[in-house]
């Protein structure tokens, strides 16, 4: 028997049946912070190797929007917490940089010169 179909008035359900129990399946909730945390997490660690103007501010993104859905228990907990966990890893690389600046800065002769040898010797800077 085709679940999609009701015989006695000849028209089509809106969704299928659950054939155990007789009762509508669930509807899926929102997904956006989830979604939104997993993006901005997954953004956060690339610019936190080098840009830490850009890292750090989607890393805090990325840390809020997915405490946000965890807290409301929407769905999409899986991508929640990718996103808690790629923004805490670019939130380390943000502070692992903020250090190494403060630490060499003080061998370099000025910042500029010193940004400038940076990004020259940076395996992952982008030119």
């Amino acid at each position: 028997m085709d679940n999609n179909y009701n015989n006695q008035n000849g028209q089509f359900n809106q969704a299928p049946m659950d054939p155990y129990n007789g009762s509508m399946p669930p509807q899926g909730g929102s997904k956006g912070k989830a979604i939104g945390s997993m993006v901005t997490g997954i953004c956060s660690v690339i610019p936190g190797c080098c840009w830490i103007w850009l890292g750090l501010p989607l890393a805090i993104v990325a840390l809020v929007l997915g405490y946000l859905s965890r807290k409301n228990d929407e769905d999409g907990k899986g991508m929640a917490i990718a996103g808690i966990v790629c923004g805490i890893v670019g939130l380390v690389l943000v502070i692992i940089n903020i250090i190494l600046l403060v630490v060499l800065k003080d061998s370099a002769e000025s910042l500029t010169e010193w940004l400038k040898e940076y990004s020259q010797q940076s395996a992952l800077f982008i030119k």
